[in-house]
Order: C-alpha cells, then structure tokens, then sequence
C-alpha cells in the first residue's frame, strides 16, 4: 500500500492540511495492521519540518513530522521520532496538529531514513481511536494460537467481488481451504507460519491485486495474529 501524507501550503505553523483519498480495497484491518507494523505507538506531535521539491525550490514534496513517543503497544521506541510523509496521493486522511497525540501504526524506512505509515490505514488522532485501542487491547490479550489469512478475491478494479472462488493457504504444517462469500471475501484459520496463498475458479486466473496488502505467496502469520491480502483476477 503507498505510504503517504498530508499535502499543506504555507509555511511550516501556518500549513493548511488537506485529506487524503484512499482508493480501494477498505478498510484496514486492526488486526492486521498491528502484526504487519514494527511499532504501534501513542506519540505526541512537536514539530512539522517541510522538504522542497528539486526542481520547483517554492513547492513542498514531502514533510517530516518530530514526535515524542508515549505508551508503546508493539516493538521497541523511545524519545523523539521522524515520520515521514511525502506529499502525494497518499497523503494521510488526518489533519497533523502540533501538541497533539495520534496512535502510530509505523514501518521504518531505510530510504528516507524515518518511519512512514500508512494514510489509509489506523493510525490517528488518539481521541478518535477508542475503537481501534479496544482491538488493540483484545489482541495483547492473547496469548500464541492459531492465526488468520482474510482476503477478497475480485476483479482487478477490486469493485467487483468474485463469489465461489476456492482459495488455499499452503504451509510446511498443511494446506486450508477456503471458499469466497457473496462478497468475494474468504477467511482462513491457520497454525502460525508461513503460507503461499492461492485462488483458483473456472474461467479465471488469480494474482496479488496492483493495490495489495500483503503478498499472497509469502505471508507470515504470527501466533495469535492475522494478515490481510488481496486477489483480484487477470
């Protein structure tokens, strides 16, 4: 999924956030975002840097956001960290408030040298994410198990479901099996591990959709976890 960030004009305090959009497939999964993050976290925003584009000195093509980590719900951070976010279709769909505190689901960019999220997906402000904290909380709960692989299989716009598709995840410990619903979705329970997923139907031929969340022929599961992937027909 393409990372991403607000786009503002102005200068740095003065920036007037825009909305992102988010193109299908909606909407991210808790779960799965949780296990496909290095670190999930509560942080509070204390400075916005902006980063000109190259070849027009007046525009911005990215900002870089400096927050101060609070509660940590999964990996390992502390102190001041950098978001980075560039100035694109991707862009997050909340506005960045400085003196505010957002829940953070990241990834870290060797790249750009920064942690990127993605808009689309849980992360935001902390005050409007009772909901996504409640999942959050239910998931530490646990403790090991079996995991779960959810998908839709459609066609390759993602906004047309494909009913009755077999779907099967194959692992070192077994192969499961799965059906798709009316709504072209599919859930798999699975031992922790790692699986190649694939989709078959008369007629058709399945592969990872061009906007997907995950590989379908090497996705890891975690004990107690869930990932989430897209198949749409070619």
């Amino acid at each position: 999924m393409k990372k991403g960030l607000l786009f503002a004009v102005g200068v740095l305090l003065s920036a007037v956030p825009a909305m992102g959009f988010c193109s299908v497939p909606q909407p991210r999964l808790v779960c799965a975002e949780y296990f496909a993050s290095e670190v999930v976290v509560e942080a509070t925003l204390v400075n916005i840097r902006t980063i000109s584009d190259k070849d027009d000195p007046e525009g911005i093509s990215a900002f870089v956001y400096s927050l101060r980590a609070g509660q940590v719900f999964r990996g390992n951070i502390a102190g001041i960290l950098q978001v980075y976010e560039g100035n694109d279709s991707g862009r997050a769909t909340f506005d960045w408030k400085i003196g505010q505190t957002y829940l953070l689901f990241l990834s870290h960019s060797a790249s750009e040298k920064a942690w990127e999220l993605d808009g689309c997906g849980n992360s935001g402000p902390v005050n409007r994410a009772r909901a996504v904290l409640e999942e959050i909380a239910t998931i530490q709960k646990r403790h090991g198990g079996d995991g779960h692989i959810y998908g839709v299989v459609s066609q390759q716009a993602l906004s047309v479901p494909i009913p009755q598709v077999q779907v099967e995840a194959r692992g070192t410990d077994g192969v499961y099996k799965a059906t798709t619903n009316a709504k072209g979705e599919f859930e798999i329970k699975v031992p922790p591990g790692v699986y190649a997923v694939r989709a078959t139907k008369s007629g058709f031929r399945f592969g990872d959709a061009d906007i997907s969340y995950a590989n379908s022929l090497n996705l890891r599961v975690e004990p107690g976890g869930c990932v989430q992937l897209q198949l749409a027909a070619r």
